[in-house]
Parts: C-alpha cells; sequence; structure tokens
C-alpha cells in the first residue's frame, strides 16, 4: 500500500496513545501536506512518521520542503541526545531493552520480546504476552528479575513490561514447573533472607534508575485494592514505576507516560463489546467438542500460583486487567505458593464489578454436564477447585493425545467410560495436589470435559472424562460473568 502524498511507504503498525508534541503539518516540495509526527531515523536521509490514522511510513527528507527539513534537523539532534540516554540505560539495565530513540510504545511486542530473548505465552486477537522465569545469573537493573514479562494490545504493539524481582512465590518455591510443581523440595530461603533479598532489590533499582535519570518522584498507582505507593522515573515517553509491598515483593513497570499519569486506571469495556466477543468464542467442533477460545495463558511458573494464575486469565479474558502476583497479596498467598480461592475470590469482587462484571459462584457439586454446558455455551470459564494427581495428569494427557486419531467417536465413548469407571474408584478418595484450573468445554456425546491448567501452552486444553474429573473435584467452582 502507498500513500500517494510524497510516496511513503505504509506499514501497519499503529501507536498507543502516548504523550508527545511532535505533530506537525508536513509538506512536499509540491505543496502537498500531512498532520504527522517524527517517529524513529532511519539512517541514509530517511525518517520514518505517523500520521494521524495511526499509520507509519517512511520518506527521504529530501522531498520535504526546506522549512520541514530545517525543523528535522532540530528534531535529529534531540534524537541523537535522547539516543545517549538510551545507551547509558541499557547499560545499567544490561539488557538491549531500547532500540535508539525509539518509544518501546512503536514497536511490536514480540520484535522487543525477541531482542530480549523473552519467550511467547500467550496470543489471542485482543492481547498477546511473553514471559521468562530466569535463572540465578540473570540481572536487570542490578537486580534478579524472577518474572519477566511483556505484554501487547489488540494491535501488536508493546503495551507494557512488569518485572518482579524477590517475591514470595518465587523466592521461596522449590518446585518445578508444570506438573512437576507437585513434587516439591525444601527452599532454603528464610523470612529473614526474604527480607534482605527485598531491600536489596529495590536499592538496586532505585540506585540504578537515578544514575541516569535522577531522583524518582512519589505517586500512587492502580486501582482500588491494588492502588499502592510508587516511585516513578520517566524518559522519552516511558514511565518506569518501581514498587515494593512489605513482606511479599518488589515490581517494576515499564508503561507509557499517558498510563503513569492516569495512575493505571483503565476504562471499562462496553458490555455489547464484551457480549459480542464471548458469543464469538465459543467454538463447536464436527465431533462433537464446543470449548472457548482466547482464554490467555499465564505460565504460573516454579510456584503455587495456580489461584491467582487462574484469576488473572479469567479476568483478562473479560476485559478486566490482573497480574498474578498482586492478586496474590489480595489472597494472601503463602511463601511459595497456597491462596485461599475463597478469600482471593471475595477480594476481586469489587474489581470486576467495577468494570461492570460479576463474579459468580458455580454449584458443581454434583459435577454435572449440564452445569458446566450453561456457562461453556455463554462463553465463560468455570475456575474449577480439583486435586491434580500424578494419575489425573497422565490419563488426561494420554486422553488428549489418542483424540488426535479417533475416527469412531461412539466407540471412542464407550471405550472411556469403562475406563473411567475404574480410574474413578482409585482416586475419588485421595485428597492431595490441590489444585485450581478451569473448565473450558465439554463433549456431551464423549461425557467429556476441557480443561486448561496455567503451566503453559502445552496444558492450554486437555480432556478428561466427567466421571474422573468429578473424582478428583472439591465440588467447589467459580466463573466471573458479564
Amino acid at each position: 500500500m502507498r500513500l500517494t502524498l510524497i510516496f511513503f511507504t505504509i506499514t501497519t503498525l499503529l501507536l498507543p496513545g502516548a504523550l508527545n508534541n511532535d505533530w506537525r503539518r508536513l509538506a512536499a516540495g509540491d505543496g502537498r501536506g500531512v498532520n504527522a509526527r517524527a517517529v524513529a531515523l532511519l539512517g541514509e536521509g530517511r525518517v520514518l512518521l505517523e500520521n494521524e490514522a495511526g499509520e507509519q511510513f517512511e520518506t527521504p527528507l529530501e522531498v520535504l520542503s526546506s522549512e520541514d527539513r530545517s525543523w528535522f534537523l532540530e528534531w535529529e539532534a534531540d534524537w541523537k541526545k535522547r539516543a545517549a540516554v538510551g545507551k547509558k540505560l541499557n547499560a545499567v539495565i544490561g539488557q538491549p531493552v531500547f532500540l535508539d530513540s525509539w518509544r518501546l510504545w512503536d514497536e511490536k511486542a514480540e520484535v522487543v520480546a525477541k531482542r530480549l530473548a523473552w519467550r511467547p505465552e500467550s496470543k489471542t486477537p485482543f492481547s498477546s504476552s511473553f514471559r521468562r522465569y530466569t535463572g540465578s545469573d540473570y540481572r536487570f537493573l542490578g537486580a534478579r528479575p524472577y518474572s519477566v514479562a511483556a505484554y501487547g494490545d489488540d494491535r501488536g504493539l508493546l503495551a507494557r513490561m512488569s518485572l518482579v524481582f524477590a517475591n514470595k512465590g518465587d523466592s521461596f518455591s522449590a518446585a518445578g514447573m508444570a506438573e512437576d510443581h507437585f513434587k516439591e523440595g525444601e527452599s532454603d530461603t528464610t523470612m529473614k533472607k526474604f527480607a534482605q533479598m527485598l531491600k536489596h532489590d529495590v536499592a538496586a533499582v532505585t540506585d540504578s534508575l537515578t544514575s541516569v535519570l535522577g531522583e524518582g518522584e512519589v505517586q500512587y498507582f492502580g486501582e482500588g485494592n491494588d492502588r499502592r505507593r510508587v516511585v516513578r522515573w520517566d524518559w522519552n515517553g516511558h514511565a518506569f514505576i518501581l514498587s515494593e509491598e512489605d513482606e511479599e515483593y518488589v515490581g517494576l513497570l515499564i508503561v507509557s507516560i499517558e498510563e503513569a499519569e492516569n495512575r493505571g486506571r483503565t476504562d471499562r469495556i462496553p458490555d455489547s463489546e464484551i457480549k459480542e466477543r464471548l458469543a464469538n468464542n465459543v467454538v463447536h467442533e464436527k465431533n462433537g467438542d464446543v470449548h472457548i477460545k482466547n482464554i490467555p495463558m499465564v505460565n504460573q511458573g516454579p510456584k503455587g500460583y495456580c489461584v491467582p494464575a487462574t484469576f488473572e486469565r479469567a479476568m483478562r479474558y473479560q476485559g478486566v486487567p490482573a497480574d498474578m502476583y498482586l492478586l496474590a497479596v489480595a489472597g494472601g498467598t503463602a511463601p511459595g505458593g497456597g491462596t485461599n480461592t475463597q478469600r482471593l475470590f471475595e477480594e476481586v469482587e469489587s474489581i470486576v464489578r467495577r468494570k461492570g462484571r460479576r463474579p459468580d459462584d458455580v454449584k458443581i457439586n454434583p459435577l454435572r454436564m449440564r452445569t458446566v454446558q450453561r456457562y461453556i455455551d455463554e462463553g465463560v470459564p468455570i475456575m474449577w477447585q480439583m486435586c491434580s494427581l500424578s494419575e489425573y495428569n497422565a490419563i488426561a494427557n494420554r486422553r488428549t493425545q489418542a483424540r488426535k486419531s479417533v475416527t469412531d467417536w461412539a466407540a471412542y465413548a464407550a471405550q472411556i467410560a469403562e475406563e473411567a469407571e475404574a480410574n474413578a474408584k482409585t482416586m475419588e478418595n485421595v485428597k492431595a495436589n490441590f489444585h485450581v484450573c478451569m473448565i473450558i468445554g465439554y463433549n456431551e456425546a464423549t461425557q467429556e470435559l476441557a480443561v486448561s491448567d496455567s503451566w503453559g501452552a502445552r496444558y492450554e486444553i486437555r480432556w478428561i472424562h466427567i466421571d474422573e474429573a468429578a473424582a478428583v473435584g472439591n465440588g467447589k467452582g467459580f466463573a466471573i460473568k458479564r
């Protein structure tokens, strides 16, 4: 696609509403013009611009009027000054976060994540995320972040970055990832040592940012129960927001200046839009499978954060911003993990109601197919309390794989019904590996449920017979509805 004004090449990037004063009426030599702002220098006398429609395009400076070329010379000098600061920031960060004087918000989230070696976590039409659980040698601003994450918006552009340093979940965890989470070891972290870690990380991040950007300013950030005192540093359209919660965590957000000025408050998505989104997310397969798509994945990592991670997924799916680390604080999560689900459900009630959603206790004792159908058919996943036994996981993994080669679904249904009857008897009285995941689908003919665990893409959807699910369930479910 070409913009005929001065033969600009259009790209498909869009800009979130970052604050800037760079808009200018630019004119070509033949008198035609466009309102635009400068985004980046591209070398060889070319510059990347953006018009008011959010379209980015490049042009050689030589096609502009002499007055505009003079303006660009001043802008170029400012660009180079900002680029010098960006290099200093990258040096103290210890990671290639910034590209010259580019605003992060002008870049695709996947491009930034790839530059930082942060792995894809989730992608839906409405958002994307990239996450990495780091090793002991990873450093960011002089401290080790256990979890680093980047979030993209519905246009694919980077929307924010979140880093969590010392925290009550990761710092105390001795568990493995995914199913191995239940094979816990012994953590060598004590509360005294943890307090020292918190103090060290706050000092390291503060000193690093102050060395380049000067002293930060204190403000409050977040909504409702998430409102917290933070320290903020600004540079080139970015706000670095440092949070410290006593005996809980140290976190750093990198957001746009606009989001920082708005104190992290977000707009409510209209009910009509959510209603349409949920309806479009219900998938009906030829074999009778009915399941929900486009639920964001959150990988809880090597800690017992299944409850806050699952709540984050359900909230973000309904258009309510959430973060599992903040939810863990609200839910009183113990060191290393373990959250009172009912308490967290009650804590998030005010959050979801402010966004026009409502929490719902799901009556699944006993677990009945018609109850599950009622929620799934509306595009609403059920947050399900259960025991994630090793036998259960082995069955779910094997069954999910076997389904890929089924040709006779009636024979398959008869076979797994017989298996499920025997399996349920061996699992129904075992109470261990307490867990919360999602029920996201069903198949009435085969009497199966689709479940989703907050363990990464491999666990996005697995299938289990309803009798086996009932055997490991704790009779409790939660949902967030519009």
